[in-house]
């Protein structure tokens, strides 16, 4: 077993695992580790993330719901077949406008202005149930339907304007407003991962930007290990839970908000972007 397929399937674990634990599809540190350490061209790792993303939301999100049907936590499956697809589909019609978006106007402000909101997002996650912020932890809030509407299709936009995923935007949302658990909110949000990657391999298998080899390799170890993180999620107080959550925040706030996307980034196909976290 040569070098690049060993690192092939340590990153598919590290993904796997990162998923698992805080149902975030981990796209954007994906693309960074396949160009960094697998030597793809920026392209191409950015279309070869949804195929690997797919699986692993997808049995990240059979995973949460299985424990949750087993009262290993609050889990209303009612409410998140109700909401996957009030948040899936409005956000696909969302990514192709910002993603046209994306070209006419000036993204870098606007990743700056977003990395601030979810640094104030990661402040709230980290000190829940410590500070009285948000909807207390345990305490939900009847939502009209039509707002789990809207904001799939907001996060769509965003997703597509800034080359970022739907959890950064749906959760706080979803936990620090609606008051819905941390655990059930992670699968809800991996099941429209799911949903919004699959339309993300289908676009950029057309376009050849899909490495079928590399997802092959990483697959197995993938699988395992989001499996293995939604087990441990699943055994964690939503408390601690919540506070890991809050520190991936953090690091995608730090990199919205100072690190600045590589040149070939800015360039790189737009209907690539919205699978990066």
């Amino acid at each position: 077993m040569d070098e690049r397929t060993l690192k092939a399937i340590a990153v598919g674990a590290l993904i796997g695992l990162f998923d698992g634990l805080t149902g975030v599809g981990g796209g954007a540190i994906l693309v960074a580790f396949m160009v960094s350490w697998l030597g793809m061209s920026q392209h191409l790792a950015q279309g070869t993330t949804p195929a690997v993303i797919v699986p692993v939301a997808f049995f990240g999100a059979i995973t949460y719901a299985v424990q949750g049907m087993n009262g290993r936590f609050l889990f209303d499956i009612s409410l998140a077949l109700s909401l996957i697809p009030a948040l899936a589909f409005p956000s696909i019609f969302g990514v192709f406008i910002g993603a046209t978006w994306m070209s006419a106007l000036p993204a870098a402000q606007l990743r700056r202005a977003f990395g601030v909101f979810l640094f104030f997002i990661a402040f709230s996650m980290l000190t829940r149930g410590i500070l009285p912020i948000g909807t207390p932890p345990g305490a939900s809030i009847a939502v009209p339907f039509i707002f789990w509407i809207m904001l799939g299709f907001v996060t769509g936009v965003l997703s597509g304007f800034l080359g970022i995923g739907g959890a950064l935007v749906m959760a706080p949302f979803m936990t620090l407003g609606a008051g819905i658990p941390q655990h059930m909110s992670q699968g809800i949000i991996l099941a429209v991962v799911t949903i919004t990657s699959v339309v993300g391999v289908y676009a950029q298998y057309r376009r050849s930007n899909v490495s079928m080899e590399t997802v092959l390799t990483m697959a197995p170890s993938s699988l395992i290990a989001v499996v293995a993180g939604s087990l441990l999620a699943g055994q964690m107080d939503a408390f601690w839970l919540t506070k890991i959550f809050g520190l991936a925040m953090a690091y995608f706030a730090y990199q919205f908000a100072f690190v600045r996307p590589r040149e070939f980034q800015q360039k790189a196909n737009p209907s690539a972007g919205f699978y990066s976290i």
